[in-house]
């Protein structure tokens, strides 16, 4: 027992968990009498209000139905409060009351009273009571109900007083006219407090089942907390016993894990003024020197001149005001070269809380600073690549451009040469007719007009020729309708003369908000890859097919032909650079390649192809800005 007493006294755990258990129950003694004698007196208040509102509805009653009913069928009786054993004679409703309180008294422990400041003159002898004169006063102030606890007869009691107002016109008149008032006529009126009814009940009997029941409570409660000190006591036991063995092992455990901190870390401690009193085995193994070489030094014998000298004023001033600092350090070694260092620097303090020094824990990055300078030389090399890839891109873009504006050259041609020879028959005749003398006012007049319209054509053919190559400066809004329409007025003469059908469908009326001449140029481009293929392949009845239409937020342009499609050893290879499907060699291969570097690049859409039915769709899939 002298054992286990003192192994309680000595644990860190059960002496605190058996105070806490005698605190508890003396404080569940006296906490569950005063918890459980709240909700008593609570119980009584609200008890003896329901009592004084049964009281006042049998006044109420007794006023309203039998006082109105005797001076209406029967007149000759009379009210009085002296009417016990005389002929004639019915209690007043207040007398009622008085009866009332007494009867329910005589049969029970709780007592009922009534009492005013203002008796009837046959009760002006009755003399109140401290309590009485006290109740009719609080009452007033707390709403209409006041109780306390007494002692009566010796025993303990709780006595609730409350008020008792006048709610009828009848009782107003009553009171106001009788010829036992004790007051002015025009004394009372509706809502006036008349008296006060007490009733005082007996909380002995009460109080003595709430201790049985606290003692039982309590009993109960502490032979299970009893029950659980000794259960947890054992366990406690039991588990500081087998601490004291895992604290041994611990305790072997950081002596090695000292060792490999001290082999592995690069530590270090500092007294308050910076020079070193404890550096790790690994700080000396990786900056050269010996730990005696070290120890007393200051830092300074490792600091590279590479480090700007802000770093450090930096770091003293962090630590100086019991912060923490972390950074990259590079330092020297003792007999040349550097390390890199992940640093972090904190203040020391002691058991006490008062600052001895400082202490820093650093881990070796060289090898993370060696790879960014490579990094840093990579993304040089890489950016140097990508501006070389970019101009390539923009020569292929140019020859590409050149390669159209030869196509276009060539259609222009074809378009020019029907007006040119229409000018020049024109001006033949012309020139013909005066040397004959026959020109008449309406012919000269008929051949220029022609002349002049056809040279309005060929204009408006350079017109559509500046425009299309004309670079963009910015995004401008535009439509499929009107890029198709552009393209095919170029290449109407020459699908005319290779009769090769037109077919349009616009179902998009989207506005597109993109590079229109850049955007014109993939449409010209897939239009005329379609020519070339009905032409090579000599297709009869050839049609190009150009349809758009909205795709969810996307809108799309179709261009289709029937010249049979691309076959399917090749269609993932057709938008790849220098890659052409001309047999007659005669294309750059950079059309759809710079195409789809347009759409997907520039105008942030989609160029696809698949085959159709009859021929190649290529489809350009451009999304609507709402």
């Amino acid at each position: 027992m002298k054992n286990f007493v003192k192994i309680i006294k000595s644990s860190k755990i059960l002496f605190p968990v058996l105070v806490t258990s005698i605190f508890l129950g003396v404080f569940l003694f006296y906490y569950i009498p005063y918890i459980m004698e709240e909700g008593l007196v609570k119980n009584i208040v609200r008890h003896s209000k329901n009592a004084v509102e049964r009281l006042q509805m049998e006044r109420e009653y007794y006023t309203l139905s039998v006082v109105r009913d005797v001076k209406k069928f029967a007149p000759q009786l009379k009210f009085d409060y002296n009417h016990e054993g005389v002929d004639g004679k019915l209690p007043f409703p207040t007398t009622t009351i008085h009866d009332l309180s007494r009867m329910y008294s005589k049969r029970s422990d709780v007592k009922f009273s009534l009492y005013s400041e203002y008796p009837f003159l046959n009760r002006k002898d009755r003399v109140l009571t401290p309590f009485q004169k006290e109740a009719l006063k609080k009452v007033k102030e707390n709403g209409g109900l006041y109780y306390k606890k007494d002692i009566v007869d010796g025993k303990p009691v709780l006595r609730v007083a409350v008020a008792d107002y006048m709610v009828q016109q009848a009782c107003v008149d009553c009171h106001n006219s009788h010829k036992l008032k004790n007051w002015p006529s025009d004394k009372w009126k509706l809502g006036d407090m008349r008296g006060v009814l007490e009733i005082t009940t007996p909380m002995d009997s009460a109080m003595a089942e709430m201790y049985t029941s606290r003692n039982r409570v309590l009993l109960a409660s502490l032979l299970i907390m009893l029950l659980l000190f000794v259960y947890y006591s054992y366990l406690l036991l039991k588990r500081e016993s087998q601490l004291n063995m895992e604290k041994e092992e611990l305790s072997e455990d950081l002596k090695d894990l000292s060792a490999h901190f001290d082999k592995y870390v690069i530590a270090s401690k500092t007294d308050l003024n910076g020079i070193i009193t404890y550096a790790s085995e690994r700080f000396c193994r990786i900056s050269g020197y010996k730990k005696e070489e070290i120890v007393g030094k200051t830092h300074a014998i490792v600091r590279h001149p590479d480090t700007p000298k802000e770093v450090y004023e930096k770091m003293w001033e962090r630590i100086s005001n019991d912060k923490t600092w972390a950074g990259e350090l590079k330092n020297k070694k003792k007999h040349g070269g550097y390390y890199w260092v992940k640093a972090v620097v904190m203040p020391l303090f002691d058991h006490r809380g008062q600052k001895v020094g400082y202490t820093s824990i650093r881990h070796d990055i060289t090898d993370k600073k060696k790879i960014e300078e490579l990094n840093k030389t990579l993304e040089k090399r890489v950016a140097e690549e990508v501006a070389k890839n970019r101009e390539k891109e923009k020569q292929m873009l140019h020859q590409s451009r050149l390669a159209q504006m030869g196509e276009m050259i060539s259609m222009i041609a074809h378009q020019w040469r029907q007006p040119l020879a229409a000018i020049s028959s024109s001006s033949l005749a012309i020139g013909l007719k005066a040397k004959l003398g026959k020109l008449d006012k309406d012919t000269a007049i008929e051949l220029s007009t022609k002349i002049s319209d056809y040279s309005q054509h060929l204009s408006k053919t350079i017109d559509d020729f500046r425009e299309f190559f004309k670079p963009n400066k910015g995004v401008e809004e535009t439509t499929y309708e009107s890029l198709v329409e552009s393209a095919l007025s170029i290449m109407e003469v020459s699908l005319k003369n290779k009769n090769i059908e037109t077919k349009l469908h616009f179902e998009c009326k989207a506005t597109l908000l993109t590079y229109p001449n850049e955007l014109k140029q993939v449409i010209l481009n897939l239009l005329k890859n379609a020519e070339d293929a009905l032409v090579e392949r000599d297709i009869k009845n050839p049609l190009i097919e150009v349809k758009s239409y909205m795709e969810g937020d996307n809108a799309v342009l179709e261009v289709k032909d029937n010249a049979g499609g691309v076959p399917d050893n090749i269609i993932d290879k057709i938008f790849d650079p220098y890659f052409s499907t001309k047999t007659e060699k005669n294309g750059t291969g950079l059309g759809l390649y710079m195409s789809k570097i347009i759409i997907e690049e520039h105008c942030k859409g989609k160029l696809e192809v698949k085959n159709g039915p009859q021929g190649a769709i290529f489809r350009i899939v451009i999304k609507v800005e709402p």
